[in-house]
């Protein structure tokens, strides 16, 4: 399944607190992207339909191997492309939105 931009972000948000947090809460996304709990909520739902995260009755958050090897794939292209990016353009502030929305049209 291809990932819209936004999709992929999450993902890798996600896949980044997996390997800094034991438990990771939605708030922890939200803080992360600067987003409204209904909207972490509503990606979430997505997520788990998709099998790429398992969210417990209480709100924890878990990444499964499926969406892993996806978030690790978006990951190694993420950062070849920032990197491509930021040696010729000069851009004020966040890359990460754009070099999602480059990895969505791949």
């Amino acid at each position: 399944m291809k990932l819209t931009a936004n999709q992929i972000r999450y993902l890798l948000v996600i896949r980044k607190l997996n390997e800094t947090k034991h438990v990771i809460k939605s708030v922890d996304i939200a803080s992360q992207l600067d987003y409204s709990r209904a909207s972490i909520h509503k990606m979430l739902k997505f997520l788990k339909k998709e099998s790429y995260v398992k969210q417990e009755p209480y709100g924890d958050v878990s990444i499964t191997r499926k969406g892993l090897k996806l978030a690790d794939d978006y990951n190694k292209k993420y950062n070849l492309i920032k990197n491509k990016l930021k040696s010729i353009v000069d851009i004020e502030g966040d890359y990460d939105l754009a070099v999602c929305c480059v990895l969505e049209k791949m």
